[in-house]
């Protein structure tokens, strides 16, 4: 950020201290924002990025900023993002540890457009729907990579091209997974093709349309696994990108919340059971809600797999009352709650007329994270300890924890 006439002025790739060359684009009474043309005199610390398509790819837009520089500008929005909340001071931020901030992403949507006779393959371009072809990802497990090429090869032999919505990749235990989604129904050459690239490629195939998924192709099981534990997914479900970061999330979860042993733990938003099959295996009883039965269903499963029977699952719709649902009714004092970006605004009331002694709090959006701590913290909680997840380095993301306490 600097300042030009008076006024605030964004500039998206300079750092502080470069003398740049930009070109105004958005000026208003507020702020004003500009694109980087040159850097005439660049920062000491300023990096090459290692992927040639940064620049314009919507993805890894920090890729010329070194990774504790990155977590430096990360924790400073954080913090003005609770400050503008009237929250201060915050407890100290905690990172957990980064083990790499390459080739870290088990998961990855790819689009898909037509081009000419044929289709391209890509991310989107930053800030806009256009697509930004690619040959490889070095954020993506080199294996997910190594299939971008083959896979636009694969789809510009199909006839149905007009059909391609997009595709999906997984990198799981024993295997990658792809979910294709499309339109209308493939003809019978398009399908022996996609059947021969997945026997080729000993990868799982989904087929996905208006009327649900199907697997065309599945030769092994599809799972992650977090320490003993075997957590069965189908492609479409939601599941943590980074995995390496998720296992020590999830060994944090346990440690903050510290319930006493054997006490109850309700796990709000638990998807397939993420932080509700560990705990378990803790030795806790462990109730998980979730709003899609979809994904409740595979928690039960995934609780009978391995051998959990004191994890227990339901479908609820938390933003309505569900504090008459029996499995609300009896009473937690230990509360985890994983909300999706849009935040637990609509829950915490009900949440609080629970009154657990301690909830844990794990945020994909800071923004969301703070409004909602703010009405926790006129609910009577404290915030205790705040901790910061580098999930997604070299992009602007950022994903946070927070322990609530009530005395």
């Amino acid at each position: 950020m600097a300042r030009h006439q008076g006024r605030p002025l964004f500039v998206p790739g300079a750092l502080k201290g470069e003398q740049v060359r930009v070109r105004l684009q958005v000026q208003n009474n507020k702020y004003q924002s500009a694109s980087l043309l040159k850097v005439l005199k660049p920062a000491p610390t300023r990096l090459k990025p290692f992927c040639s398509y940064s620049a314009d790819c919507g993805g890894c837009s920090l890729q010329h900023m070194p990774v504790d520089e990155q977590r430096t500008l990360k924790a400073g929005a954080v913090s003005r993002l609770f400050a503008r909340q009237g929250i201060e001071p915050l407890p100290e931020l905690e990172w957990l540890e980064q083990a790499q901030d390459q080739g870290y992403r088990r998961v990855a949507r790819l689009a898909i457009r037509l081009q000419g006779k044929g289709v391209a393959l890509g991310f989107r371009q930053s800030q806009s729907h256009q697509l930004v072809e690619i040959e490889h990802c070095g954020v993506l497990r080199p294996v997910l990579s190594a299939l971008i090429t083959p896979l636009r090869q694969l789809l510009n032999q199909l006839k149905a091209l007009k059909q391609l919505g997009h595709l999906e990749l997984y990198d799981a235990a024993e295997g990658v997974a792809l979910l294709l989604r499309h339109t209308g129904i493939f003809p019978p050459r398009d399908l022996e093709l996609l059947l021969s690239f997945a026997q080729s490629k000993n990868i799982a195939l989904f087929l996905q349309d208006d009327h649900g998924r199907r697997p065309l192709h599945v030769p092994f099981s599809l799972y992650y696994q977090i320490d003993n534990i075997k957590l069965s997914f189908t492609p479409g479900d939601f599941i943590q990108i980074n995995a390496a970061l998720n296992a020590q999330m999830i060994s944090q979860a346990q440690a903050w919340l510290a319930p006493e042993p054997k006490q109850p733990v309700l796990d709000l938003f638990c998807g397939i059971g993420n932080f509700s099959l560990p705990l378990a295996a803790a030795g806790h009883p462990v109730t998980g809600v979730e709003g899609v039965m979809e994904m409740v269903e595979q928690a039960r499963g995934n609780a009978e797999d391995n051998d959990l029977a004191h994890a227990t699952f339901y479908r609820a719709d938390l933003a309505a009352d569900f504090t008459q649902e029996p499995w609300a009714r009896q009473g937690f004092e230990r509360v985890v709650l994983d909300p999706g970006r849009a935040g637990a605004e609509q829950v915490i009331p009900y949440l609080c007329q629970m009154a657990p002694k301690r909830l844990l709090y794990v945020s994909c959006n800071p923004v969301t994270l703070a409004r909602d701590s703010q009405l926790l913290l006129a609910a009577g909680y404290q915030l205790t300890r705040l901790g910061l997840i580098d999930m997604f380095p070299h992009t602007a993301h950022c994903e946070a924890m927070a322990l609530f306490e009530h005395s």
